[in-house]
């Protein structure tokens, strides 16, 4: 939005979000369960910047049809999701991925899904490790997935940077049809 982007936040609520007032930012409602509804809210994006999820208590084919919702509607696609998950398996090393796993099995079959979905219509999937409330020091970047040594602790990874990072991609494209990590250097 400060960088003069015309921006749609979607969201199932909208009249739930609290999001700054900005003449270029609209909320509009879209629900990857109502067809067509992602389809309209996007139809004349340029990009779409998502960070999909779910609830322990959402059937996680909601990540696969929003994703193939979104990659059909939009030219182009970045997707965030978790490291260690679909194509980044084993980053975090045996112990880690197998607790990660473990965790977050309700929905890893599904985040491997959308990932591949995204990649596969030229989107770049940004993969990242926890992620916090600090601020970013403008320290971030994303490298390509196959680039990245397993590690035992995840680098965790500031919101506003991922977001930072995420837009960044959408402004001027490096990594079309490729899975990449967000690292953060004072991490």
């Amino acid at each position: 939005m400060e960088r003069g982007h015309d921006v749609i936040a979607l969201a199932r609520r909208p009249e739930q979000v609290e999001a700054p007032a900005y003449g270029n930012l609209r909320t509009v409602r879209a629900d990857v369960t109502d067809p067509g509804s992602v389809t309209d809210a996007v139809k004349d994006a340029d990009v779409v910047v998502s960070g999909l999820g779910i609830t322990k208590k959402q059937d996680p084919a909601i990540l696969i049809e929003g994703a193939r919702q979104i990659v059909s509607a939009a030219p182009r696609v970045i997707w965030l999701t978790s490291l260690g998950m679909g194509a980044t398996q084993g980053a975090l090393g045996a112990f880690n991925g197998a607790l990660l796993k473990r965790i977050l099995r309700h929905e890893w079959d599904a985040k491997g899904a959308s990932g591949r979905a995204v990649r596969e219509a030229g989107g770049t999937t940004v993969h990242a490790g926890p992620l916090t409330n600090k601020p970013y020091q403008d320290d971030g970047s994303l490298i390509r997935a196959e680039g990245f040594r397993p590690r035992m602790m995840p680098p965790m990874a500031p919101r506003a940077g991922i977001a930072a990072l995420m837009v960044a991609e959408a402004e001027a494209p490096r990594f079309a049809d490729t899975d990449t990590i967000a690292l953060f250097e004072s991490r």
